[in-house]
Formats: structure tokens, C-alpha cells, sequence
């Protein structure tokens, strides 16, 4: 089900409201997903940060090498990030859309 399914009931526009009025809120991090966070991170050990280091590690006569792999890496982690955040408002405002449908489902 999809949002023409349900829009007499709720458009795009304002499902897009309810989003951004609410992403804060969906992208906070509480307490109870730390711990699950922190395994996931000591699972896989490599950040930015130690990649970028990695990388600056790359002998000095390897300049153009060094500098095509960081642009690499840049444009690979915004294109990942972009990805995430468009599978997450697709996935949340999917989510939604299912509760409204089951809310009027109900109310039959």
C-alpha cells in the first residue's frame, strides 16, 4: 500500500509535513540503541576517521594516488549517506501510511 492508496485521507504534501516535522525525533539516538550501536561500531572498527588516516599513510610519492582515493572516499560516503537518508524518509513515510490504513480499516 502506498500513499495514493490512502489520499483521500492524507496527500504527499502533508506526509511530507509529518516527516520533516518529525525527522528529528526519528534520528535521535536514545539510550537503549547505544548499546547496540557500540557493538555494531566494535564489529566493524573502521571509521572515517582511521580510513582517512590510512589513506594519509599512502608514501608521499603517491600524491595523485592519495588525493584520487580521498575523493573517492568523499564522494562514496555522500552518495551512501544521500541513500540512507532517502531508504529512511521512504521506509518512515511507508511505515506511516500502513498505520493510517490500519486505523481506518478498523474504524470500518
Amino acid at each position: 500500500m502506498n500513499i495514493k492508496d490512502i489520499e483521500k485521507y492524507i496527500n504527499d504534501t502533508m506526509l511530507n509535513t509529518i516527516y520533516k516535522e518529525r525527522e528529528d525525533t526519528i534520528s535521535e539516538i536514545k539510550e537503549e540503541n547505544k548499546e547496540e550501536l557500540s557493538r555494531i561500531k566494535e564489529k566493524y572498527p573502521v571509521d572515517y576517521e582511521k580510513l582517512l588516516d590510512y589513506i594519509n599513510n599512502i608514501p608521499p610519492h603517491f600524491k595523485n594516488i592519495r588525493e584520487t582515493i580521498l575523493n573517492a572516499v568523499d564522494i562514496y560516503t555522500m552518495r551512501e549517506n544521500l541513500l540512507s537518508a532517502y531508504e529512511n524518509e521512504k521506509f518512515y513515510k511507508i511505515g506511516f501510511c500502513d498505520g493510517i490504513r490500519t486505523i481506518i480499516e478498523n474504524l470500518k
